[in-house]
């Protein structure tokens, strides 16, 4: 209780005397303008990560997009690099991917003819 009493006497002291008074208030309002700059950053981020999100949800932004197709052609090249360079003689290799062509080529053909089948229907 006694340091409180000191810690306001002494407060009441700087405030008093004008030079410690305007030294103190500077100090008050810098870090208040520092606080009111970091909220104002804070909110400036948050909207812009709900206008992007809202932008993907209706459509209109194709990063995310951009982002999945990059993925997957990455996957399929490193999937046949891997291919490539497996232990496995070079005709065995060579089958291998014709045949997982041919399988691709038929999973494809079956979704286009399923998806041209529902939109006529």
């Amino acid at each position: 209780m006694n340091q409180f009493l000191r810690l306001l006497f002494g407060m009441g002291l700087a405030l008093t005397e004008p030079r410690q008074r305007h030294r103190i208030y500077d100090r008050v309002t810098d870090k208040l303008d520092d606080f009111a700059d970091q909220a104002s950053r804070g909110y400036d981020a948050a909207v812009d990560r709900v206008e992007r999100v809202y932008r993907s949800a209706r459509g209109e932004d194709h990063r995310a997009l951009a982002s999945t197709a990059s993925f997957l052609v990455g996957m399929g090249i490193g999937a046949g690099v891997g291919v490539l360079f497996a232990p496995a003689r070079g005709k065995q290799t060579r089958d291998a991917i014709a045949e997982k062509v041919e399988r691709f080529k038929g999973n494809v053909s079956e979704s286009l003819r399923r998806s041209v089948e529902s939109k006529t229907a």
